[in-house]
């Protein structure tokens, strides 16, 4: 005869086995319909003090290196202070999966990235 402890605990072990072999059955299904030329995009708030950063910059790190899809994340920074563009630069190079970017750099990219595309295009009209 089992005691009200060891029903909660079967309920629970019952529970966690269906959870995990939900997740299971999630991962295989996104990793056979991924797209290889995809970007992920996740909004992180980002604390103005600098002492945050670092620790959420590793942290993006660890996951790029565990989760294929988060292999190129680009960070939307506030604007730094030298001591945290070096520190930024030194995190950086340790792992460059993860690329901080303030807005200004980030509209910059974006127009250089609109500009090739309209240069591409034109080529292929062109032909």
């Amino acid at each position: 005869m089992t005691t009200f402890g060891d029903g909660i605990a079967i309920v629970l072990v019952i529970f966690l086995a269906v959870y995990g072999c939900a997740q299971l059955v999630r991962r295989v299904c996104l990793w056979l319909t991924r797209c290889p030329d995809c970007a992920v995009c996740c909004r992180i708030a980002v604390p103005r003090n600098g002492v945050a950063l670092a620790p959420l910059v590793r942290c993006l790190q660890s996951q790029s290196v565990w989760d294929e899809a988060y292999r190129h994340t680009l960070l939307l920074i506030p604007s730094t202070d030298e001591e945290q563009r070096r520190q930024l630069v030194i995190l950086r190079r340790e792992a460059p999966s993860v690329i901080p970017v303030t807005s200004a750099q980030l509209c910059a990219m974006l127009l250089q990235l609109a500009a090739e595309n309209s240069e591409e295009k034109e080529r292929k009209e062109r032909k």
